[in-house]
Parts: C-alpha cells; sequence; structure tokens
C-alpha cells in the first residue's frame, strides 16, 4: 500500500469535522480529529503531518465553556514559531484556514499575515476543499507524499547581496515582488512601504515614519515595517534587510540593491499612492547609464 498525505483538522464542531475527513479521504488524504487548541499541539508534538485545516473559531482546551476566533489565531501563530520553514514563497507545512469568520476581509489578510497558506469558507462543497487541498500541496513542492520526507528547501543564498525587484503580476490583491530570486506576493500596504523604502534606496537616504504612515504614525507607534517584515520572512527567514535607526527613519541595509521595477503594471492597480510611488522609481538602466565623453 502507497504512503499517503495526512492531515490534521482542528475543528470543534464534529460533524463539520467529519465532513473535512470524508473530503479528504476522497482525494486519498488520511486525517486527525483535534477539537481544540491543546489538542492540536500535542497532536503536532506527537506525530508528524503534511497539511493542517484549522478553523479559527475553536476553543483553548477540552474544559473551554466555548471557542473563540482568538485561539485559531493564537494557535496559528505558535504552528509557524515551531514550522515556519519555507519551500521558495509557500510554506512547507501549508496551513488552510477553514473558517466563516474569515468571511471579515481584513480578519483574512490578518490570518495570511500570521501564516496561514490559504482560506476556505463556509459553508464550503467538497470541490471547493479537494481543490484548495491540491493546490497547497502542488505550491510547496509535495505532489507525493515521498516529497514530505526530505527536507525544506532553505532560504535564499545572499552572500552576494539582496536584489528586490517587481515584476508587478498580482493574484488576489497581491502583487508579485522578487527578493533574492524568490518571489512574494504582498499586499497592498505592505506594497507602498516597499516602494517608499526603494525610492529612499536609490535617492541614498532613508524615509521617515511619518512619511510611511502618516502623521497618527507618529503617536501611535508604526506597525507597517514589521507587517512588512513579517511579509518578507516568505523569503528571507530570519534574515532582515530594513534597517531602523530608532529615530523614526527606515531604509535598506547595505547589501540590498534594486532591480526591475514594472512601473505599467503598478500604474494599473488603480491606486493613487502606488501610482504616486511608482512614477518616482528610477530604472536600473537609466540609474546606470554613463555619460558620452
Amino acid at each position: 500500500m502507497k504512503d499517503r498525505h495526512i492531515a490534521l483538522i482542528v475543528e470543534d464542531d464534529r460533524e463539520i469535522a467529519e465532513e473535512l475527513r470524508e473530503i479528504l479521504a476522497a482525494i486519498d488524504c488520511k486525517s486527525v480529529i483535534a477539537d481544540n487548541s491543546e489538542h492540536a499541539m500535542r497532536k503536532l508534538r506527537n506525530g508528524s503531518y503534511c497539511l493542517i485545516l484549522l478553523d479559527l473559531h475553536i476553543k483553548s482546551a477540552p474544559d473551554s465553556i466555548k471557542g473563540h476566533e482568538e485561539h485559531g489565531k493564537a494557535l496559528l501563530r505558535k504552528i509557524r514559531q515551531k514550522h515556519g520553514h519555507h519551500n521558495g514563497i509557500p510554506f512547507w507545512l501549508p496551513v488552510i484556514i477553514v473558517s466563516g469568520y474569515a468571511r471579515e476581509v481584513d480578519e483574512a489578510v490578518n490570518v495570511m499575515r500570521d501564516g496561514a497558506s490559504d482560506i476556505i469558507r463556509k459553508p464550503f462543497t467538497g470541490r471547493q476543499v479537494s481543490e484548495k487541498v491540491r493546490l497547497a500541496f502542488q505550491a510547496s513542492g509535495r505532489h507525493t507524499h515521498e516529497r514530505c520526507h526530505e527536507p525544506p528547501t532553505e532560504g535564499p543564498d545572499v552572500h552576494d547581496g539582496v536584489v528586490i525587484a517587481i515584476p508587478g503580476d498580482r493574484s488576489r490583491r497581491r502583487t508579485r515582488v522578487t527578493i533574492a530570486s524568490k518571489q512574494v506576493y504582498l499586499p497592498d500596504a505592505s506594497l507602498k512601504l516597499l516602494l517608499h523604502l526603494i525610492i529612499a534606496k536609490q535617492k541614498g537616504k532613508s524615509v521617515h515614519k511619518i512619511d510611511l504612515g502618516g502623521q497618527k504614525a507618529a503617536y501611535q507607534g508604526f506597525k507597517g515595517i514589521p507587517n512588512l517584515r513579517n511579509e518578507l520572512k516568505q523569503v528571507l527567514g530570519s534574515l532582515n534587510i530594513i534597517h531602523n535607526d530608532y529615530h523614526g527613519n527606515y531604509s535598506f541595509e547595505d547589501n540590498v540593491t534594486v532591480g526591475e521595477c514594472a512601473v505599467e503594471k503598478l500604474l494599473q492597480i488603480n491606486d493613487e499612492t502606488i501610482s504616486r510611488l511608482a512614477k518616482q522609481i528610477q530604472s536600473p538602466r537609466r540609474r546606470t547609464r554613463t555619460k558620452k565623453v
């Protein structure tokens, strides 16, 4: 009998959990069910899984009175602390959120930022679940279970510096960016910060947090850069390429260079701030052109 993928289903609604188990079985994937966060962590410590289906609205422990979405989000963060390896863009261990709560757009973005690989909205169909699972395995490079025994791909080789480029392709309201030959899709908020830093790099300057986040940043603290760093972890791991002088100024580290940026594609996003910043980007050819003698 061939080896099969095995998934951990974290869902406190038994009927839904069994439905997910049947869907996975139909695509030749075994599964184990945990109905609370504590149970799920115990399963993860004692077993090896190829995929996790996680309901956000779960209980923290077996004796908890009711579930809450914060328990699911906290569990996701714990999973990523232990299983944060990447294979290029995607995580080696995909975590797909299965939740009606994820209908809220802001929360959907937040869980993706915290390390979710994808989202399945309730109510779902068997076809939707099987397709999301298939794409998750495909994205992480594991069409068969044999690949699950291979070590995760390490981060990019940055001995010769880090080149950042923006091909500009869009997917699910995110824009493709390449960093050290690896790619990541950034939401518009993080893309705007990246564009600010690229422009500052080309000018040989830093950029102040007020210019990055508006006047409120001066009084409430600036959270955009930590969010951007978290997005970039998908390709850089623990490597930090953004310098903070602790006086409110940010810039790229010296080993960062700017490659090609598809300005025309950025203008097509139809966002006023992105368009304004895109028009300020200099092409590598124009920056390196020498004067005629």
